[in-house]
């Protein structure tokens, strides 16, 4: 038997989707620890299936927001939403400078 199922997870399934896109849709936003205590779901699944949503919901660290479906954002969340997009583009810009980096590190290494 695995002790550690969530290292082992089989992936994102559409029932996962599903049942997250229906408690955003009537809990509006929700914190990783309230969708952790609503779904029951551990912190790692709820950032897999967010993340396999893509642009269909907000993944947002603003002033504790957490996460809110893109189709019911209203004029007060765009802010936000704009801010959680500015962050996954900069992150996605450390990650290339990262493994360019060690890329060429490798190269280095092997000649």
């Amino acid at each position: 038997m695995n002790s550690q199922p969530e290292l082992f997870s089989e992936g994102v399934t559409e029932a996962d989707v599903a049942e997250l896109r229906a408690w955003l849709l009537t809990h509006g936003w929700q914190t990783r620890r309230q969708l952790a205590e609503g779904l029951g779901w551990s912190e790692r699944k709820i950032r897999e299936v967010a993340e396999g949503m893509g642009a269909d919901i907000v993944r947002c660290g603003m002033k504790d927001r957490g996460f809110k479906l893109t189709e019911q954002l209203t004029r007060e969340d765009l802010e936000a939403a704009k801010q959680a997009a500015d962050a996954a583009i900069s992150q996605a810009k450390k990650q290339e400078a990262y493994g360019l980096a060690l890329l060429r590190r490798i190269h280095q290494l092997v000649g």
